[in-house]
């Protein structure tokens, strides 16, 4: 088994969260929102933890974790700060 396998998810876990946060803020449900965008960044405090105890990184990693951090922490706050 690839053990990237577990922290890409972590990672992809995240960008759910801030594609969720940007869906419950314009259906108006902001404290979900807040409360995703406040369990993406868990996610991502622990991915690269869990990754350098695996002894793991990919590229497919990196270059998701930047799309994830763009839409839970950059996007997705904005978007429920200016609604």
């Amino acid at each position: 088994m690839n053990k990237s396998i577990i922290p890409n998810s972590m990672t992809l876990g995240n960008l759910i969260c801030g594609v969720l946060s940007i869906q419950f803020t314009i259906n108006n449900d902001f404290t979900t929102a807040g409360i995703l965008i406040l369990l993406g960044g868990i996610l991502d405090r622990y991915d690269g933890t869990v990754a350098r105890f695996l002894n793991t990184h990919s590229e497919l990693g990196k270059e998701l974790d930047s799309l994830a951090d763009l839409v839970s922490f950059g996007v997705a706050p904005s978007i429920l700060a200016f609604s």
